[in-house]
């Protein structure tokens, strides 16, 4: 059968194994995507709120023009307060990442 070697004192305890670098050598660590995307650090903070004011944007612009078209589709005699409703969504959002940008301090 198999048979494990037991080593003295270390009966039932985990160690991490320890890994043998040649002298001056750094570690380095892999890159992931979501890294390669938002960078580390404080790029990556700064990326994603980038990265939320962008999509907030598009997503903004994409339901008011469907609610623009739904609202002159559907005869409303007002379709601009529809886009205004949309906006009421996004536009905090906006402002929101916009004030931890330029507020935050170092």
């Amino acid at each position: 059968m198999n048979e494990v070697a037991q080593v003295p004192g270390q009966q039932g305890e985990l160690h991490t194994p320890s890994l043998v670098q040649p002298s001056g050598a750094h570690l380095t660590p892999i890159a992931g995507t979501v890294t390669h995307q938002i960078g580390t650090g404080d790029n990556a903070q700064n990326a994603i709120v980038y990265r939320t004011i962008l999509w907030s944007f598009v997503a903004g612009s994409i339901f008011s023009a469907a609610a623009f078209g739904h609202a002159v589709l559907k005869s409303s005699p007002s379709p601009l307060s529809e886009v205004k409703d949309v906006w009421a969504i996004f536009a905090p959002l906006i402002t929101l990442a916009l004030g931890y940008l330029f507020g935050k301090g170092k």
